[in-house]
């Protein structure tokens, strides 16, 4: 446990904490008894304003869905994972397209289409190398004052960022498998570390798959930004913008104001879903 004035001790719950069906998770906030004689004691778990799941995370104001455009190579798919669930959750959300130093020429541009589209939904896009420091301090700038987890598969880069924010934190860095392309985790423990006076990062162990287990069919089409845009002009209020006639989402698909990339993961996350709602 972590206290405002910045010390940190260990301590444990009390019985009643567990009777009540608490459970402790990290970013939790609690009222702590330090008897005289005693090992100090965790009262009270207070009311929590967020919380994100696998991993566990409590209090969390924002995520930084970090992707590497290179080495591994970008994925869109996975990116929009984390986009649509922060959005669930209405937590802030920072885009760190990460490795910039590893891209080549010929995919840069793509990478500034993509930074432009998410822009367009009023995201904060940051285009970093995280060996290089570029990105860094607009990075930083973001931080102060919140509780920032860090979100992206194994091997985008997510230690070597912090080695970069945080000088000192000396956390394990591994290359990517030449094999598989993908990252090893080096991160096997949700973390959370002190950021400026009142701040933290949480370290999070990287994923290769992110379930849209809490998102309701209904609730989809919100978490898509560039898709809302356009849906005051669908015949149906109701409409999902699948195969619904006179839908102005699709019209916006075809006249070119709308990402095709992002209109093929909403398509197959709304099948997702549906597959989901119809297993219960």
């Amino acid at each position: 446990m972590r206290t405002a004035n910045g010390e940190t001790f260990c301590c444990r719950a009390r019985g009643k904490i567990k009777e009540r069906g608490q459970d402790l998770v990290v970013g939790d906030r609690v009222n702590v008894m330090c008897p005289e004689n005693g090992d100090p004691v965790i009262e009270d778990v207070y009311p929590r304003k967020s919380q994100i799941h696998r991993p566990s995370v409590a209090n969390v104001d924002q995520v930084v869905a970090l992707m590497s455009v290179a080495d591994p190579p970008l994925d869109l798919a996975l990116l929009d994972r984390i986009v649509v669930s922060v959005e669930a959750k209405q937590l802030g959300m920072i885009l760190c397209l990460n490795k910039i130093d590893l891209a080549a020429a010929a995919a840069r541009e793509e990478i500034q289409r993509v930074k432009s589209t998410y822009q367009d939904c009023s995201y904060r896009v940051v285009i970093s190398s995280a060996l290089s420091g570029q990105g860094i301090d607009t990075i930083s700038r973001y931080l102060d004052g919140c509780i920032t987890v860090l979100a992206g598969p194994s091997g985008v880069g997510k230690s070597t960022l912090i080695n970069q924010l945080i000088p000192g934190a000396d956390l394990r860095v591994d290359a990517v498998s030449n094999k598989s392309r993908r990252g090893k985790h080096t991160t096997r423990a949700v973390e959370l570390i002190p950021w400026g006076d009142t701040g933290y990062l949480v370290d999070t162990p990287g994923f290769q798959r992110l379930d849209l287990e809490d998102i309701a069919l209904q609730d989809l089409p919100g978490c898509f930004p560039d898709i809302t845009e356009h849906a005051g002009g669908c015949r149906f209020d109701d409409c999902l913008h699948e195969a619904e006639p006179h839908c102005a989402a699709k019209e916006a698909l075809q006249a070119g104001k709308l990402a095709p990339w992002r209109y093929r993961n909403y398509l197959s996350f709304l099948q997702e879903i549906k597959r989901k709602e119809q297993r219960y």
